[in-house]
């Protein structure tokens, strides 16, 4: 009898994991292994955790990443999403009381992408990551990594304004030809450095 009303008390779940992509760069060759690494991530089946007082299960999605689950109703979820994974983890909270409809675990593919450049051009990478921008910010260096080329007198006088206003440094690396991996590296670093700055356009 008593396992029968702890049966009864559960409350099933439907949960669904889903990769979504964190930067649309509007470049086809920047998004299209963007978007083959969200169809990969989006076919796997995803490890789960669920966690309710000292309860722990462990399970797996399909492969559209669709589980279910019973639940305690009166206590707290706390949920892992591939726990062991560097790139692809998550973790969320949730009170079962509130889902009402098919909870849905959305994750940035942000880590993963990140890691896919930084194992494709390492050195260019550790010049100029994410990290490095934060620390070039923290060290008083602001700049921000442009192409070169030909520019306009328009261009040159609003970057000349920038620069004055912010104390920014434009940063001048490479000619017209670089590839997709590293341009997405500068992209992620222009970002970082925009925000700690508190600008939107630099350009």
């Amino acid at each position: 009898m008593i396992f029968q009303q702890n049966l009864y008390a559960q409350k099933e779940i439907i949960g669904n994991v889903e990769y979504y992509m964190s930067y649309s760069y509007g470049i086809p060759n920047m998004d299209s292994a963007t978007e083959k690494t969200l169809e990969f991530l989006n076919s796997q089946k995803q490890k789960v955790e669920i966690k309710q007082g000292t309860t722990i299960r462990e399970f797996e999605t399909d492969s559209n990443g669709i589980f279910k689950c019973n639940v305690n109703p009166n206590e707290k979820i706390y949920l892992s999403i591939n726990k062991k994974s560097k790139t692809t983890n998550a973790d969320f909270t949730f009170d079962p009381s509130q889902i009402s409809d098919t909870l849905k675990l959305k994750i940035s593919d942000l880590r993963t992408a990140t890691y896919r450049d930084s194992i494709s051009s390492p050195e260019f990478y550790n010049k100029y990551s994410e990290k490095q921008a934060r620390l070039d910010f923290e060290n008083g260096n602001l700049r921000i990594i442009a192409g070169g080329g030909f520019l306009s007198k328009k261009t040159i006088k609003r970057r000349n304004k920038i620069s004055k206003e912010y104390g920014i440094e434009y940063d001048y690396i490479y000619g017209c030809i670089i590839v997709a991996t590293e341009s997405r590296i500068i992209h992620r670093y222009n970002e970082t450095m925009k925000k700690l700055i508190g600008i939107k356009n630099v350009w």
